[in-house]
């Protein structure tokens, strides 16, 4: 049993409704259930069961086509960042052990850089293939093929690797087992409709991809945004009449500032998904003011993957008296999924008492089997069926859970804990901040001094005096001692705040953090 079911009784309830759009291209639930067959036995066809297919490509319908299509013949989905470099991609190949690698022409240069005369290599729109069928001879392939043999509930369905931020990234093993409860765990506890059109504009390789299918079981259409650009996304909104989109925070950050937003039909919105890392507060009021209380912040991780915990519309303002910014809950990540376990614990894996700062520890059906070929590292994470996430936070008496950071990025100054993530929380109300990130940083004086980068909204000329001012009276000593104004944040190839580029670029350059 896999996803496939899904489709199938999908496709028998909603036939002819639309199922898949990509600009004036588009798919009917029967029509996509007929290509993905046709793929499936064309890959089955080629393929042996269980083997590794890379999925190397930008926002396509190809890459939907595929995922549903890899499920069905017993194939296994590895997705790469269309951002890869082709050192990057030639890593996680030989990692996984892949067969197959799928591709098209914005990461062509990369694929053509690889050292793999075993691959088999083939572009989803065009003839280019090598050391097996082309895309076109494939479809045909499966036109004749018999059925594949539906994989085994508990039979490896992805490998999903880690940004590797440090080191060689990490693979995460997911099972059908584990795509099925994340599929089942969104659609009990988010509001999908069958008149729903949801629109991807972050990478299907990532959080985006793991909506399709839910998607798709409630008779909804999937809208690919070409491009991933906020511009099309927004066009693509009036056009396709999309209910909703989910998207990281930087990319609402964009949407929210974007000078032209008044001239774009975005009525027919009915929710907007965020999560992947902290929302600056700025950013989450003026998305309030723009579009109302249609907000859901969802956690998850890679590990875990997407169903973790959730803060609905209505949870993301605390109930009483004053105004809404007052009541506004910033920095939750809301409460457990249904049938989620969510636990706060000590070094020692004890569960701290509420209000404190400790370690969340997930326990679900959505866990990942563990890492790839690595079992010494899966047992640093996987403790009786327990996942240890790496992420601090604490817990309120309503049970809400608020994020403070990871565990690795906690800096102690002068005998005080600091938490990044509420610096930069606090720093994300100041006016004028556009996106900030904190960093320790060694100090001959206090052990380690908070750092913080700062991006400024357009027109604003923020100064150290400023933000000093803002963050003393909330902060205290936990206020940051370095000031660094830049344009803007790198960015990892997934949208997160690169902190280990600003480190090197800025700290273990000469001066540091003094500097």
């Amino acid at each position: 049993m896999s996803a496939v079911v899904y489709l199938r009784n999908a496709t028998q309830r909603y036939g002819e409704r639309p199922a898949l759009i990509q600009g004036d291209r588009q798919w009917t639930f029967l029509e996509l259930d007929r290509a993905v067959e046709r793929l499936a036995r064309g890959l089955a066809a080629t393929l042996p069961s269980g083997e590794r297919v890379c999925l190397f490509m930008a926002n396509r319908a190809e890459y939907v086509l595929l995922q549903l299509a890899l499920e069905r013949a017993g194939l296994v989905r590895v997705p790469l960042n269309a951002r890869y470099t082709s050192f990057e991609v030639a890593n996680v190949l030989a990692d996984c052990g892949a067969r197959a690698l799928f591709f098209d022409r914005s990461t062509a240069p990369q694929v053509g850089k690889l050292d793999a005369p075993a691959l088999w290599r083939a572009a989803v729109d065009g003839e280019d293939a090598a050391g097996g069928p082309s895309w076109r001879a494939l479809q045909a392939l499966g036109a004749d093929a018999p059925a594949a043999a539906e994989p085994a509930f508990d039979a490896l369905a992805s490998i999903n690797y880690t940004s590797g931020t440090s080191g060689v990234p990490k693979g995460v093993m997911l099972s059908h087992r584990c795509w099925l409860s994340l599929y089942k765990n969104m659609l009990i506890d988010r509001d999908i409709r069958t008149t729903d059109r949801l629109a991807h504009i972050g990478p299907l390789t990532h959080a985006s991809g793991a909506y399709c299918t839910p998607f798709l079981a409630r008779g909804a259409a999937n809208v690919i945004v070409e491009g991933g650009k906020v511009d099309a996304l927004l066009e693509a909104i009036g056009r396709h009449k999309v209910t909703s989109f989910s998207c990281v925070p930087t990319v609402l950050t964009r949407i929210v500032n974007h000078p032209e937003i008044d001239r774009f039909d975005l009525s027919s919105l009915r929710w907007i998904g965020y999560g992947a890392e902290s929302i600056q507060i700025n950013t989450l009021e003026k998305a309030l003011r723009r579009f109302g209380p249609i907000l859901t912040q969802n956690y998850g991780l890679t590990e875990a993957m997407m169903t973790c915990t959730r803060l609905m519309p209505e949870e993301h303002f605390r109930p009483g008296e004053g105004s809404a910014s007052e009541r506004l809950r910033t920095g939750s990540i809301g409460r457990p999924y249904s049938f989620v376990e969510v636990a706060v614990r000590d070094a020692e894996g004890k569960p701290v008492p509420g209000g404190e700062i400790g370690e969340i520890a997930i326990r679900a059906e959505h866990l990942m089997l563990g890492y790839w070929q690595k079992p010494e590292e899966t047992k640093k994470v996987l403790r009786e069926g327990w996942l240890a996430s790496g992420d601090l936070a604490r817990r309120d008496e309503e049970g809400f859970i608020y994020l403070m950071g990871r565990n690795k990025e906690m800096l102690i100054s002068g005998g005080f804990n600091i938490y990044p993530q509420e610096v930069e929380a606090c720093l994300s109300a100041c006016p004028g901040v556009l996106e900030s990130a904190v960093i320790g940083a060694p100090d001959p004086d206090f052990g380690e001094i908070a750092v913080a980068f700062v991006a400024s909204e357009a027109g604003t000329a923020l100064t150290a005096e400023l933000c000093t001012a803002h963050c003393k009276p909330r902060l205290g000593i936990k206020t940051p001692k370095v000031w660094r104004f830049i344009e803007g944040l790198p960015r990892t190839p997934n949208g997160k705040i690169d902190k280990a580029l600003l480190r090197r670029q800025h700290l273990e350059s000469p001066g540091g953090a003094h500097g």
